[in-house]
């Protein structure tokens, strides 16, 4: 399983309406949307062969109270990713510009794989 059908897999299970790279035209709440950056580790280990992978997420939804809930069950989710999960690296409120009323946060995660 390649690294983004794995973090999809993660994150629908908290949430089914989560999106790769962008929500659709008209968004339902709440959504999460989620990119990775992916680049090679040749020097990580003897021999190299493993992939970095900073892991974007940004939650939305109109009720802050249920965002804020919403947080620490994708961090758990991204956790559960052994041994792939290396660390949280950063979190915190996000804009959505589209919609005022919209509340945001993000969470920056950073996982390893070998490449196959």
């Amino acid at each position: 399983m390649n690294v983004h059908a794995l973090v999809s897999a993660a994150l629908e299970a908290v949430l089914p309406n989560t999106w790769a790279v962008e929500l659709p035209p008209v968004p339902t709440w709440p959504a999460v949307v989620f990119d990775i950056d992916s680049k090679p580790e040749e020097k990580w280990c003897a021999g190299g062969g493993y992939d970095q992978h900073s892991v974007n997420i940004v939650a939305m939804d109109k009720d802050l109270d249920t965002l804020i809930a919403l947080m620490p069950q994708l961090l758990a989710a991204m956790e559960a990713l052994q041994p792939a999960f290396q660390f949280d690296e950063d979190a915190g409120d996000a804009d959505y510009e589209d919609d005022p009323d919209v509340f945001a946060q993000f969470l920056t995660v950073r996982l390893r794989t070998p490449r196959y």
